[in-house]
């Protein structure tokens, strides 16, 4: 009940749908910064980041890209073509067009095409007679020894004078840094270049160290927070997002999956939905980039941030949306393909519906045919790439149309196969079928119905029977015991009448009789109806059928019956109730003594078949046998029609029901006067 209670809360639902994205955010923040610390370790140290190796080689290619693409600067179109300078010869201002060679006249170049770099920059070329800046051009920097001076009072800096590095920087303060051009420029005096950091200056987006000094600052301050937040918040999400998985479609108030007006809508509406929200979010998240680069990198990362959350919120929602559609069965279903497909699918079934109604079997065949040669001729008469596809989806559709038809025919043929069977507890869903397979179905469940009420019926008589046979014998059992008490009695009296003698002895032996028959009344219903409590135990059949023999050897001798048995070599041993399986044997012995050929011989078989163990019982019966198996096995049925002997004709059924009570198998043969009994169970250890 709570955890229902727990599914369905609202406000858990709200909470986890809130911080899963943050989650996300934070995860990825966090892996960033541990990723970063992995590969600048100096990130975790206590120097700043102008102090740091990260500095200096973001520097040192800086300079790099500077010096290698100088040349540049003097055909960028993005620059004035005419300016002012002050010649230091001879201090003249003059005018001077950057397109043409000026014969000795020194030209200088202003260029901000280079700032991204963060780094402002001289560059002279004694050899061209070329100087190049990225000092903006003022008045106090129209000439190079005012550069100079600008350069010099930034913070940081790196220089080279008359083949000489001058800095302040730390780690590039060596020539085999350098690179082979310029270091070769460097040693031939050719080049005198001059760079500076001003480390006062607020860098903007466009800096290329702005990225480089966020990251390590942000690492070096938050990585202890990283290292804790990552793995709580992966255990976190994961909790959040089963939650939501297990959660989702469940509602206060309504059972099983609940779909809202918007979970209604097709599948292919949501998708399109999505993509237009999510390309919304994502021209936020890109508009954030400009702002970072020309207003504010606080303003920026935060509409950023913000644009990010809410597309992870977008997904989390259209994610969240398919499961419940395919937990509530829906996904497929709710797409417009699939309500166009069951549109024509109605309208085939309705047209075969009709033509199955009002036509012959013979004429719905021929139509069928004909309109599949037609619609598939057509289709290949369009000679394109569609008319291909159309005629691969018509196939497909007549494909699953027979074998819809098919199936049903499988299920009918299986529903007969089991009434045949003798099971009965079927029932076919007609409303799967359609047409004449529909008719059908409703047929053989009638059928089946009328069959199991039939057995119902049987069931119920045969036990009343039962139930009758077992109150009747236990009504008569109590007279009868007295007569034969009496007649005990009387057998004591001095009677000196032979006849009133003779006619004790018939009492006595009628009421025994009627006292044996009685009592396999009792036990044929007993064992019937299993009304029989068992008591299995292992039992050696060898010595069982030795037993039973030799109790009923005087009997045998009587009728000179010759009995030839045959046991196993091996003592095999099975799991009956030994007073049962004895009077399962002695019955079937007891048979043989009543109704066998006189001067005979009954041949007794003991067999190992496989993992089972048989007992046959052969003997040639004294009265001809001309009747079947089946009614030899029935109650009170007896070989000899003229009922003349002691038997109730009870045995054998007694026998069987005992012995399928114990879960073995108990069967008779009859071959002309040949009568053969086996008995089957399975050996155990």
């Amino acid at each position: 009940m709570i955890e229902d209670r727990i599914k369905k809360s609202f406000f858990i639902k709200a909470i986890a749908y809130l911080l899963i994205p943050l989650l996300l955010i934070g995860m990825m923040v966090s892996t960033l910064i541990m990723t970063y610390a992995a590969e600048f370790p100096e990130s975790r140290s206590e120097k700043s980041f102008y102090e740091t190796k990260i500095f200096s080689d973001k520097y040192l290619n800086s300079i790099y890209s500077i010096y290698d693409s100088r040349k540049s600067i003097t055909n960028s179109s993005r620059y004035e073509n005419i300016y002012e300078y002050q010649n230091e010869n001879d201090g003249n201002t003059i005018k001077l067009d950057i397109a043409v060679e000026a014969e000795n006249r020194d030209k200088i170049y202003y260029s901000s095409r280079y700032t991204y770099l963060g780094i402002d920059f001289l560059i002279l070329d004694k050899e061209n007679n070329i100087w190049y800046t990225s000092v903006e051009r003022t008045s106090k920097t129209d000439t190079v020894e005012k550069i100079k001076s600008i350069l010099k009072s930034n913070g940081l800096y790196w220089n080279i004078t008359n083949g000489q590095i001058e800095t302040n920087i730390e780690n590039i303060s060596t020539e085999n840094i350098l690179r082979e051009n310029l270091y070769e420029a460097m040693k031939s005096n050719s080049i005198e270049l001059y760079t500076s950091f001003d480390t006062n200056n607020q860098l903007t987006f466009e800096s290329d160290f702005v990225l480089t000094q966020t990251a390590y600052d942000i690492t070096k301050k938050y990585y202890d927070t990283a290292v804790i937040f990552l793995p709580i918040s992966v255990i976190i999400f994961f909790i959040c997002s089963f939650y939501l998985i297990i959660s989702t479609g469940h509602k206060n108030g309504k059972e099983g999956i609940y779909l809202d007006s918007f979970d209604k809508l097709p599948f292919e509406l949501l998708v399109l939905f999505g993509g237009i929200t999510l390309s919304i979010e994502s021209l936020v998240i890109a508009v954030s980039i400009p702002i970072m680069r020309y207003n504010s990198i606080a303003m920026g990362i935060t509409l950023f941030f913000i644009g990010l959350y809410i597309m992870g919120i977008t997904l989390i929602f259209l994610v969240l949306g398919i499961i419940k559609r395919i937990k509530a069965g829906q996904l497929i279903r709710n797409t417009l393909i699939w309500r166009l497909l069951r549109l024509t699918k109605r309208i085939c079934v309705k047209i075969v519906d009709t033509i199955s109604e009002n036509f012959s079997l013979s004429t719905k065949i021929t139509i069928g045919l004909g309109g599949f040669i037609f619609v598939s001729f057509i289709l290949v008469a369009l000679r394109n790439i569609g008319g291909i596809l159309l005629l691969l989806v018509f196939w497909l559709f007549v494909y699953i149309f027979l074998l819809k038809r098919a199936t049903g025919i499988i299920k009918l043929q299986t529903a007969l196969k089991n009434i045949y069977n003798g099971n009965t507890d079927i029932s076919l869903n007609e409303k799967e079928l359609r047409g004449v397979l529909r008719e059908m179905a409703i047929y053989i469940n009638d059928i089946a119905g009328g069959f199991s009420n039939a057995i119902q019926e049987s069931l119920k008589s045969e036990r009343l029977k039962t139930e009758l046979i077992t109150n009747v014998s236990h009504d008569i059992k109590t007279p009868l015991t007295s007569i034969i008490n009496y007649v005990a009695l009387l057998k004591k009296e001095d009677i000196k009448d032979e006849t009133a003698k003779e006619y004790i002895n018939i009492l006595d032996s009628k009421s025994q009789r009627l006292k044996k028959l009685i009592d396999d009344l009792v036990e044929a219903s007993k064992a019937s109806s299993g009304n029989i409590k068992l008591e299995k135990q292992l039992i050696n059949i060898n010595e069982l059928i030795k037993q039973v023999l030799g109790e009923f050897e005087d009997k045998f001798k009587e009728k000179n019956l010759e009995i030839i048995a045959e046991y196993l070599k091996e003592d095999k041993k099975i799991l009956a109730d030994s007073r049962y399986i004895y009077r399962v044997v002695e019955n079937i012995f007891s048979n043989v003594s009543k109704y066998a050929l006189e001067n005979s011989r009954v041949y007794v078989d003991i067999k190992q078949v496989e993992n089972k163990v048989n007992i046959l019982v052969k003997n040639i019966s004294r009265e001809r046998l001309n009747i079947s198996e089946e009614e030899l096995m029935q109650r009170f049925v007896r070989g000899d029609s003229s009922r003349n002997t002691e038997g109730s004709g009870l045995g054998l059924s007694i026998a069987r029901s005992l012995t399928e009570l114990q879960g073995g198998k108990f069967s008779i043969y009859l071959d002309g006067d040949l009568f053969k009994v086996i008995i089957e169970f399975e050996i155990k250890e």
